[in-house]
Formats: C-alpha cells, sequence, structure tokens
C-alpha cells in the first residue's frame, strides 16, 4: 500500500475520532445551550462525559495487540461514534446526551488509538516516518470543518441540524478511511535487527506534564466558542476562532516534528507548552478581536504539536511496546481532560472565564516546568533525538 494511501487513511480516521467526534462539540455548545437552557456547569459535565469515553477507549485499546482484535476494535468503533453522534438531534434529555458523549469518547479513544497504532509504523516503515505530524493533523482538518461547516449551520438552523451535518460528515471520511485500515497490516521488524535504543528520560516525569496539557488544553478545546460569543463585541468572530484553531492545527504537528529533529523532543515539547499557556492566557486579559484570535492561532497551533511529539517520545523511552505505551500515555491525558471542563466550568460559575482560562494556563505552564525538571538536576540527564544513537 502506498505511503499517501495511508496517509490519508490516518489522517481522516484522526479527522472523525477527534476533530468531529470531540470538537464539532465545541461551536454547536453555544446554541445547545442558548435552546435547552444549561449553564456552564452542565456543559462541563457533557464534556467530561466524552473524555470519561475518551480514557476507557485509549486504555483498553492499549491491551489490544493482534492484528484482527485491533480492526474489530476499529470497525466496532466507527460504528459506535457515527450512531453516537446521529442520535443527539433525537433528545433533549441531558442524562441521553451524556451518555451519548461517553459512548462518543469511548469510540474516538478507540479509532485514535488503534489508527494510529496502526498507520504511524507503517510510515516510518516506509521511511516516511516524518508524515506522522501530517497523520495528526487530521483532528485540525475536523476542526476547520466544524467551524466552517457545522458551527454555521448551528447558528442559522439550531443545534439539531449541527449534529445531522457532523454524523454525515464523519459518515463520508470513515468511508475513505476504512478501506485503508483494513488493509493496513504492520510488518514485523526483521528478526536480526537489532532493537532501538531506549531513550533515558523518565516516563512518569512525562506523564505528569501531559497529564497537565490534558487538563489545561481541553478547556479551550470545549469552552473557546462560547467564551468568545459571551464577550460583548466578538459574537460575530466566535466561529472564525475555530476555524483559526483548525487551520493553526492543520499543519502544527508536522511542524512541531520537525522541530523535534532538530532540537530534540524534550526542548520542543516545553517551547510548545510555553506557547500554548500564553496563547490560552490571552482572552482573559483582553476582548480585542485580534487578541482573542490570536490567542486561537497559538492554541491551535501548539495543542497537536504537543499530543505529536509526547507520543512519539513515550514510544522511544519505550520502544518494544508503542501501543501500549499510546494508550497508557493517551489514558492519562484523558484524566487531565476529564478534571478539565468540570473544573473550569466550576470556577467560571464563581468568577467568569477569565479565572478559568488563567488556570488552564497555569496547567499548561506547569507541565512545560516539570518536562525541565532534568535539564537542572545534579545529573545530566541524555535525552537523545529519537532515531539518535544517543
Amino acid at each position: 500500500m502506498s505511503s499517501l494511501r495511508l496517509l490519508v487513511g490516518g489522517l481522516l480516521s484522526c479527522a472523525v475520532a477527534l476533530g468531529l467526534g470531540r470538537f464539532a462539540f465545541t461551536p454547536i455548545l453555544p446554541v445547545m445551550q442558548a435552546e435547552f437552557g444549561f449553564d456552564a456547569q452542565g456543559s462541563g459535565w457533557l464534556a467530561a462525559s466524552n473524555n470519561v469515553g475518551y480514557l476507557i477507549g485509549a486504555f483498553t485499546a492499549g491491551w489490544v495487540t493482534s492484528d484482527a482484535g485491533r480492526h474489530r476494535i476499529l470497525t466496532l468503533g466507527f460504528i459506535a461514534l457515527l450512531v453516537s453522534l446521529a442520535l443527539m438531534p433525537l433528545t433533549g434529555s441531558m442524562l441521553v446526551w451524556n451518555v451519548l458523549r461517553l459512548l462518543a469518547g469511548i469510540a474516538s479513544g478507540w479509532i485514535f488509538v488503534l489508527a494510529s497504532a496502526l498507520i504511524l509504523p507503517l510510515l516510518a516503515q516506509a521511511g516516511h516516518a516524518r508524515w506522522s505530524g501530517l497523520h495528526f493533523g487530521g483532528v485540525g482538518l475536523g476542526i476547520i470543518m466544524a467551524g466552517l461547516v457545522v458551527g454555521k449551520i448551528a447558528a442559522g438552523y439550531g443545534s439539531n441540524a449541527a449534529w445531522v451535518v457532523t454524523a454525515a460528515m464523519a459518515a463520508l471520511f470513515t468511508a475513505i478511511a476504512w478501506p485503508v485500515l483494513k488493509a493496513a497490516h504492520p510488518h514485523q521488524p526483521s528478526a536480526s535487527a537489532p532493537p532501538p535504543k531506549p531513550m533515558d528520560y523518565p516516563m512518569t516525569l512525562l506523564a505528569c506534564a501531559y497529564f497537565c496539557e490534558g487538563l489545561g488544553y481541553i478547556v479551550t478545546g470545549t469552552f473557546l466558542v462560547a467564551v468568545v460569543k459571551a464577550t460583548p463585541g466578538l459574537e460575530d468572530v466566535a466561529n472564525l476562532s475555530w476555524v483559526l484553531v483548525g487551520m493553526a492545527a492543520l499543519p502544527s504537528a508536522a511542524g512541531w516534528s520537525w522541530l523535534s529533529e532538530r532540537k530534540g523532543p524534550l526542548a520542543t515539547l516545553i517551547i510548545a507548552h510555553t506557547v500554548q499557556a500564553v496563547g490560552v492566557a490571552l482572552p482573559a486579559f483582553s476582548s480585542h478581536p485580534a487578541v482573542v484570535l490570536l490567542g486561537a492561532v497559538m492554541y491551535g497551533g501548539t495543542f497537536l504539536g504537543i499530543v505529536g511529539v509526547a507520543l512519539a517520545m513515550g514510544r522511544a523511552i519505550t520502544p518494544g511496546n508503542p501501543a501500549r505505551t499510546m494508550g497508557w500515555l493517551t489514558g492519562v491525558f484523558g484524566v487531565g481532560q476529564i478534571i478539565g471542563p468540570v473544573l473550569a466550568a466550576w470556577i467560571a460559575a464563581k468568577g467568569g472565564w477569565g479565572p478559568a482560562l488563567l488556570m488552564a494556563a497555569g496547567f499548561v505552564a506547569f507541565g512545560g516546568m516539570l518536562l525541565s525538571l532534568p535539564l537542572f538536576s545534579s545529573r545530566r540527564c541524555g535525552v537523545p533525538r529519537p532515531g539518535s544513537d544517543g
């Protein structure tokens, strides 16, 4: 199978799993709030339900080791995600919505982890490891479609129509991606090939930083459109802010991967955490449209890069079982994502969205500080670049 076909299949899988399966909710949310009259805390629980499901999906996907098992779970994941999206307009029950978002999260976790575990090794074996960033860029593609299409449909025709359109786009992308995934079978490495040398870095520290990123980034990822729409004078740029997030996200994973190859993953992650923390905090300091949109670009241009580089670093630390490592890291990330929306909604209910955004930015910045701890330790911590001899 050609590398280009593999890339398209992986990219569209990411677009379905997260770009639409999770992040179409962001531009639909303020319309749902207006139509059904629930508050920020209700929104936080809906987001948390999706993230609980994602945690379950990521953890369980990481333990699937056979090709046959991966393909069965992937099939079930795509079906479950499409069904959960299509059923959202059929009820006004908050309880049922939470169940459907939980189901969508489980399916998203299965698709993201298992599709990545299938596609990325094949791209690397074909000599196109650098394309992995474009694979993750599929999330950005889905976010762009959510902002350009779903957001406008929601504003013009209501949230129910927006969910129908989301399900239809996800079905179209699935129809293109699934045949590629079905035919993807990673080759076994040659028995004579020496095992990759593990990267010298504490996995626990990477996981803690990744948890902080999950908790911080999801606040903007869930509430950005609602925050912008609720800001006087910014109502007209709410959907534009989400489109800019997607446009910045689409090439970002490839760009940060390129930087990681030259500066190393540790330095790259610290830089990305710093940029994202500033971007998340900007709307808390100014409601000027240019500042808010700049914050959206800084946020969109970093969160996929952090995901891609952190997962690549995790695979380099434990090269013997990449699927399990990805599942574990994604699960830790998911715990942060469960806490983030609920905590942010509670803070927003007490003091507005500004403090909630600052809380999120603080966690992202703290993750960057955790990553840098070995640089200040008394011993020399060697962190070679992936693929180097160390």
